[in-house]
């Protein structure tokens, strides 16, 4: 078996198998809605021996006590290591995740209500398989509105040559 088909096999297995946990795991403390586990799925090819990296973002819109909402969306990632991977490198130069907390009257279009850019660079970087979750700040639930999360990432692989490029991440379903 060639080592391109080999990569590409291991990466579509371990984004199954990475999907699988992260649709399951959800905050007990708190509501929230969240899109399928396989909506922001999303397998990276790096240059050289930098390995292959699977990430996976599922967007929540998350209610919080004392009539609060906010958004919600955890960027996980493992990076493929076939034996022959650099598993030390720098692999981002760049890798930011903005999450906005959405709202609309039914019928309506959104409207961002707040948002926050978390910059994961170091930690995507710093960690071969690992997770982190980045937060709106929270607003006062309006029940007349609907609510959702979304979420845009904004990357640019080491060494690839092509600049920033942007992923934008299915939404997540309405809580009203």
């Amino acid at each position: 078996m060639n080592k391109n088909l080999f990569r590409a096999s291991a990466v579509a297995a371990a984004a199954v198998a990475f999907s699988g946990v992260i649709s399951v795991s959800q905050s007990a403390s708190a509501a929230q809605t969240c899109s399928p586990a396989t909506a922001n799925g999303w397998a990276n090819s790096m240059p050289g021996i930098i390995p292959e990296a699977t990430l996976n973002a599922p967007t929540c819109v998350e209610a919080l006590p004392d009539n609060k909402v906010r958004g919600k969306v955890t960027v996980g990632w493992e990076f493929i290591n076939d034996g022959q991977s650099d598993m030390t490198s720098k692999r981002y130069t760049s890798f930011k995740v903005t999450t906005r907390l959405e709202s609309r009257v039914p019928g309506g279009t959104d409207v961002v209500v707040t948002s926050k850019t978390c910059d994961l660079t170091a930690s995507i970087n710093a960690s071969p398989k690992s997770s982190v979750t980045c937060l709106t700040p929270s607003a006062t639930l309006d029940p007349k509105k609907q609510w959702s999360g979304d979420a845009t990432v904004v990357y640019d692989i080491e060494g690839d040559n092509k600049g920033p490029v942007t992923w934008e991440l299915a939404g997540s379903p309405l809580m009203s």
